[in-house]
């Protein structure tokens, strides 16, 4: 994948369409000497053909020593994962996305485990 360069910030806010909310940004990428339509791999097989996200929120909740739960926000798309691991989300798109807007997904990946943040099934 070729290097990502910094896009600029134009806001911050949280996005309502997930609950909890999540965190995002609305960006704005240069397309100087990068043809931008790219393939994105997200985990489980998930991937999305385009430009960078315009609109990135990510929320990851760490619930077990290797397990995560993730909201992602690209563009107009949602996804939810209950139950990721470390690799999946290292070996995945995210990390490069994240790293140019100044953030570092091993930071990320090393908060405190919470085991209550998973939801449980409902008893039957």
């Amino acid at each position: 994948m070729p290097v990502l360069q910094a896009p600029e910030v134009l806001r911050s806010y949280l996005d309502e369409e997930f609950d909890p909310h999540v965190p995002a940004l609305r960006l704005r990428w240069s397309t100087a000497g990068d043809p931008s339509e790219r393939i994105w791999e997200l985990p489980e097989g998930v991937t999305i053909l385009g430009p960078p996200p315009e609109r990135f929120g990510v929320l990851v909740e760490r619930w077990a020593e290797d397990g995560y739960s993730v909201r992602l926000l690209w563009n107009r798309t949602l996804v939810s994962w209950s139950a990721l691991t470390r690799v999946q989300l290292l070996t995945s798109s995210l990390a490069p996305v994240l790293r140019v807007i100044g953030n570092d997904l091993w930071q990320i990946l090393a908060q405190p485990v919470q085991p209550l943040s998973i939801p449980l099934p409902a008893a039957a």
